[in-house]
């Protein structure tokens, strides 16, 4: 699902936008990959 995530997110913003993410705010981004999984598994 992480895969899944990652390739999403960076066609919708812009590639590397995950990494990005993760980086600069990884609550953010825990958060946002958490409704993910609960929403699309």
């Amino acid at each position: 699902m992480l895969e899944l995530f990652i390739e999403l997110t960076n066609q919708i913003f812009w590639d590397g936008y995950a990494q990005q993410l993760a980086n600069e705010n990884p609550a953010v981004f825990n958060s946002e990959l958490n409704d993910f999984i609960n929403n699309y598994n």
